[in-house]
């Protein structure tokens, strides 16, 4: 007998430069594939993944596709939990982010909770 499919809540938690490493592109595809399955997804952004939200990039200096842009499409994939670090902001002295993108800041103790009531985790 089949077994209906559960559905999970995927974290996937970005913590790499937007440019510096494939990480970034990869995190993105891998929400699209699981948005498309119609699984629950929410991205966090940390560390120096906050400067992937920051507006005015230009990535075709270094042939590179705007990870920004990318952010932007998520939600027709039902993807819309755009998250990131309030800790990670401060420190980085990061006061304006992308104003079409939906992003919400959370804490350290947010973060956590998050962490806890997730079903997959996905770092990069």
């Amino acid at each position: 007998m089949n077994q209906p499919c559960t559905k999970k809540h995927i974290l996937i938690v970005n913590q790499s430069a937007p440019y510096s490493s494939s990480n970034a592109k990869e995190s993105l595809d891998i929400a699209l594939a699981a948005g498309t399955f119609e699984q629950t997804v929410s991205i966090l952004f940390t560390g120096d993944a906050c400067y992937q939200l920051l507006p005015n990039q230009t990535p075709e200096t270094i042939n590179s596709k705007n990870l920004c842009q990318m952010l932007k499409v998520l939600p027709i994939y039902g993807i819309d939990e755009l998250l990131v670090d309030e800790q990670s902001l401060l420190s980085r002295n990061i006061t304006h982010l992308d104003k079409d993108l939906a992003v919400r800041k959370i804490s350290q103790q947010e973060i956590h909770a998050l962490y806890q009531s997730t079903t997959t985790v996905f770092r990069f």
